[in-house]
């Protein structure tokens, strides 16, 4: 007969269904358990996260406790020590706020004054130095004036001086050209000299050796032209000097004259340096002793400045010691007029001396419980934290695969 299988498709007797069962019922128990754990991991992190805010907040309310119990016993420290000094703080400060208050009194006064003083001063220099402008302006004009003319008159020096030695070459050219022209006219003269000499000795031959009568006739008219000629030239010898002469004569007339015209550009000159030296000696002596007078009042002006200053510095030292003074007083007032507040501070301080001891039990169990519960859930923290790292390494190692192909 033939086998045939039933609804699941196995094989009756082989077993096979069973194993599946119980495999699958095994994997499902597995995840559960570790989803527990997981669970108990979160719930752990969770539980010890929370408890650690607790105590911090704990810590927290403790400080501020100890800070506002530190404030209140300064204050009630304070109040005790002006309650148990009032009467010599009350004698000491009042004489002070009286004193103070004098020596405000006074020093306001002399900076009232100093100001006073100050403002006349000023304007009597800002009127001072406007008159002294005016004195001096007729006097600085002078000297300037003075000085144009020494400026021009020592241009005009120049300009002689240069003249004369214009004049002195001129001269000098004469001069010269004199002596030329009458070299020039003597060498003609001897020329004429020498060729009338000659023309002798050849006459004087000829006649010895008995020449024809028409060559001592030639040489004769030749002896008469050079005569006539040396004739000529001493007769232009004179004419020559005389001219000569006349341009020299001119020129030294004109270097004398330009010389003469120095030396009045001179006398001019030196009058007018010595009116300019004046004149500026005169402005420059107005204008130092007006800067005298002004310099004079300015340091007065400064020295008055500087009272004023230090009696406004001594007015505010004076009205420092008054306030200090003064809220000592107040101070002082004001805790012997409200001992109640003393009482208040007294019995307030002991309420939260009380609560802050109180308080740090509550700090201590606090951090003792957080202590115990991170060492009873130490396993399960770091069963979440090795079952995060899987995770993540899983994730890699996805990203990995998926990136290679």
């Amino acid at each position: 007969m033939e086998e045939h299988g039933d609804a699941t498709g196995k094989t009756p007797g082989t077993g096979l269904p069973e194993q599946g069962d119980k495999a699958l019922a095994m994997t499902r128990g597995a995840a559960r358990k570790a989803a527990e754990r997981l669970r108990s991991g979160v719930s752990a992190v969770r539980d010890v996260r929370d408890a650690s805010r607790r105590h911090s907040s704990a810590k927290a309310a403790l400080r501020e406790m100890r800070d506002r119990l530190e404030a209140d016993e300064a204050a009630l420290a304070r109040r005790e020590e002006v309650e148990a000094g009032y009467d010599d703080i009350v004698a000491e400060q009042t004489s002070v706020v009286t004193e103070a208050s004098a020596e405000i009194e006074r020093q306001r006064k002399a900076v009232e004054k100093l100001e006073g003083q100050l403002s006349a001063l000023e304007k009597r220099l800002e009127q001072m130095k406007s008159d002294h402008e005016q004195e001096l302006r007729p006097f600085k004009r002078m000297a300037e004036t003075a000085r144009g003319r020494s400026e021009e008159a020592a241009r005009g020096v120049s300009e002689a001086k240069r003249a004369v030695r214009s004049a002195e070459g001129q001269a000098k050219e004469a001069a010269e050209q004199r002596e030329q022209s009458i070299a020039s006219v003597n060498r003609a003269i001897d020329s004429a000299q020498g060729r009338l000499r000659k023309v002798q000795d050849e006459l004087r031959r000829a006649q010895e050796a008995r020449a024809g009568a028409g060559t001592i006739s030639q040489l004769q008219n030749e002896i008469a032209t050079e005569l006539a000629r040396v004739e000529a030239a001493k007769a232009e010898v004179d004419s020559v000097t005389r001219d000569a002469q006349t341009a020299v004569e001119a020129a030294q007339t004109h270097l004398w004259t330009q010389k003469k015209s120095l030396e009045e550009a001179q006398r001019e000159a030196d009058a007018a340096k010595r009116e300019h030296e004046r004149r500026r000696s005169e402005y420059e002596e107005k204008l130092s002793r007006a800067r005298d007078e002004e310099q004079d009042l300015s340091d007065e002006i400064s020295r008055l400045r500087g009272e004023a200053d230090e009696a406004k510095a001594a007015h505010d030292e004076a009205a420092e010691r008054h306030d200090e003074a003064q809220a000592l007083l107040d101070e002082a007032e004001d805790v012997h007029a409200t001992p109640e507040e003393t009482s208040r501070l007294r019995t307030s301080i002991a309420s939260q001396r009380t609560e802050v001891q109180a308080q740090k039990g509550v700090v201590a169990e606090l951090a003792e419980g957080e202590k115990s519960l991170r060492a009873r859930t130490r396993g399960a923290r770091l069963t979440l934290l090795a079952a995060a790292l899987v995770v993540v390494a899983l994730v890699v190692a996805i990203v990995v695969l998926i990136a290679t192909r």
